[in-house]
């Protein structure tokens, strides 16, 4: 019984001394994680804090790109109008002249056909 006893004990000695330490690990491991946690929260302040000048560059050079691209195709529409009213009058321009062109020849063919009688 005595063997027992002292077997106990030096069960009960060794649990608490393993508690013990790993308590103390426990402890810190979340001490380094509260700081793990602190370091980041302070890296993502600093890099909110040194993109955001970036974002505004970037967003004023979108507005920039997107009203020259608005104005480009502004031009691009004005132009597409125009060159198609300079096809359609240049159409309707060479019908007529066509037209015109035939009669005159035709003019001068029945001119040409009374002198020859």
């Amino acid at each position: 019984m005595l063997n027992a006893h002292v077997s106990f004990s030096i069960f009960m000695f060794v649990s608490a001394i393993c508690l013990i330490v790993l308590t103390v690990f426990v402890v810190k491991l979340i001490i380094s994680a509260t700081q793990l946690t602190n370091s980041a929260n302070i890296i993502a302040a600093s890099v909110q804090k040194e993109i955001e000048p970036t974002l505004k560059e970037l967003k004023e050079a979108a507005k920039s790109i997107n009203s020259i691209a608005g104005s480009a195709d502004t031009q691009l529409q004005s132009t597409k109008a125009g060159l198609t009213s300079f096809i359609n009058a240049t159409s309707c321009l060479s019908g007529k002249l066509k037209s015109f062109t035939q009669g005159i020849l035709k003019g001068i063919s029945f001119g040409l056909g009374l002198f020859k009688k």
